[in-house]
């Protein structure tokens, strides 16, 4: 686990560190951090103040959506929600706590699975969704992750949860009310964490 991993979360506009990659590719990545982070910014300040039913409110329902996997396939929240508790996460290739927070996931997801926790990863890796698709596939294949990816590729969603950092998670109840919301990287096989797991599947 890297020591200089920022475990409080990527806060809207940061760079991360490129380690291992070729100058071509550290610009890249250093202009997709940048273009991300001034998107969030505008979707962020984007609804008006009145329009709170976009904002994950705990106690408040969650803002439903509708978003593919990478292999095509339509996932709408409501339609998870009733028989499943909801761990919503919101996350990018190219951010380190996000990458640290999986593996954790990953375990949490495979411990509560059969109880009725539903993890749904979703990528605001921004470009177009085949090329993204691409990238998340292999994202999850090199970390063996079992639950499912969603693609935020326009940031659609990412706006009506009026993202300001990542990695961010949403607890999602079985009525679809949110009951935590978590900003920045969480140690998910916690015994605090646990607990919190085990709350929302009551």
């Amino acid at each position: 686990m890297r020591k200089n991993a920022n475990r409080d979360g990527l806060a809207v506009g940061a760079e991360v560190a490129a380690e291992g990659l070729s100058a071509t590719e550290s610009v890249k990545l250093r202009i997709t951090q940048r273009v991300t982070g001034l998107l969030l910014l505008l979707l962020a300040g984007a609804a008006p103040a009145e329009a709170t039913h976009v904002q994950p409110a705990v106690g408040h329902r969650a803002p439903d959506f509708t978003l593919r996997d990478p292999q095509g396939k339509a996932v709408q929240l409501s339609r998870v929600v009733g028989e499943k508790a909801v761990f919503l996460n919101f996350w990018a290739t190219w951010c380190p706590p996000c990458r640290e927070e999986m593996p954790p996931m990953e375990r949490a997801y495979r411990d509560y699975r059969a109880e009725g926790l539903e993890i749904l990863a979703v990528s605001i890796d921004v470009g177009e969704e085949k090329s993204v698709a691409a990238k998340v596939k292999k994202f999850m294949a090199k970390f063996k992750l079992s639950f499912p990816a969603l693609l935020d590729h326009r940031m659609e969603v990412a706006g009506r949860y009026r993202l300001i950092g990542l990695p961010s998670t949403v607890l999602i109840d079985r009525r679809g009310v949110v009951r935590a919301v978590e900003i920045g990287y969480r140690e998910w096989v916690s015994p605090e964490s646990r607990q919190k797991i085990k709350d929302l599947l009551r």
